[in-house]
């Protein structure tokens, strides 16, 4: 920079302090002039530098809004615990008012019962329920559960005092005379023995070849055999299968037995009625 440009530099500056320090109403009127043309970059910087700030606010502000937020997730959570305690509360009460209404409208005496715990060997063959002998149970009675109606469980086998096996629809010794609903079609539905890795399907056997079944039928118990009432659901038809004599129906189980909780013993005796 030569000299010239320096001197007329200092010279600039000398006018510019001048016109902000001098109180004269020219000078006055020249500030506010340069004030009204500065205004709008002025009041812009402000409101980026406030911006600024608050994305870069102080490490005591980010932690105590890590904490607002934490202690939101917590409050969030409980909610969310207590809102699935309330859908529990009122499945298992829409479940135990259906049984109820279904033990009054029906002449069997029943005892209810709580599945206590199954074998990892026999998961889909057996359950052991907390009531025995000494609560009226006794051996080759029906079980059943309430899926929206009353769905067949299975019938009970070994019973001690205050426990009892159950025998389930998928073993194979569990064996329930059937009916597909709105058919004259009868056989017997059984379970097959054996380790299963996923939920089985029962088989009615010994129907007739020749018949046209619709999947989604529901099949019914007969009564007949005198270990299971009637009409009692046992679940609804897959598929259809012709055997060499006979044809063979694949069946869905109307109760899922890996969530079986709560089931009725039915009393081979008839409730004494009013």
């Amino acid at each position: 920079m030569n000299k010239l440009n320096v001197a007329a530099l200092l010279l600039f500056l000398t006018a510019v302090v001048a016109v902000f320090t001098l109180k004269t109403p020219q000078t006055r009127a020249i500030q506010t002039w340069v004030m009204g043309v500065l205004s709008p970059f002025i009041r812009g910087g402000a409101q980026v530098e406030q911006q600024v700030q608050q994305v870069t606010a102080s490490p005591r502000d980010v932690a105590a809004l890590e904490d607002e937020n934490r202690r939101l997730q917590q409050e969030v959570d409980k909610l969310s615990i207590t809102a699935r305690k309330y859908e529990e509360v009122l499945s298992e009460n829409n479940k135990f008012r259906g049984m109820l209404e279904y033990r009054q409208q029906i002449d069997m005496k029943l005892t209810a019962a709580r599945v206590l715990r199954r074998s990892s060997s026999n998961w889909w063959n057996t359950v052991i329920i907390d009531k025995g002998a000494m609560d009226g149970v006794g051996t080759d009675s029906a079980v059943i559960t309430y899926v929206g109606q009353i769905g067949m469980v299975g019938k009970t086998g070994k019973v001690a005092a205050h426990t009892a096996e159950v025998i389930l629809l998928t073993d194979e010794e569990c064996r329930v005379a059937a009916r597909i609903e709105g058919m004259q079609a009868r056989g017997i539905l059984m379970g097959e023995r054996g380790g299963f890795e996923t939920r089985p399907d029962l088989r009615l056997k010994f129907l007739d070849r020749t018949l046209k079944i619709t999947p989604g039928a529901a099949v019914y118990s007969t009564g007949e055999g005198g270990v299971f009432p009637d009409n009692i659901l046992l679940g609804k038809v897959k598929a259809f299968e012709i055997r060499d004599i006979s044809g063979e129906a694949v069946v869905e189980s109307a109760v899922d037995f890996s969530l079986l909780q709560d089931v009725f013993v039915v009393h081979k005796e008839a409730a004494d009625t009013p």
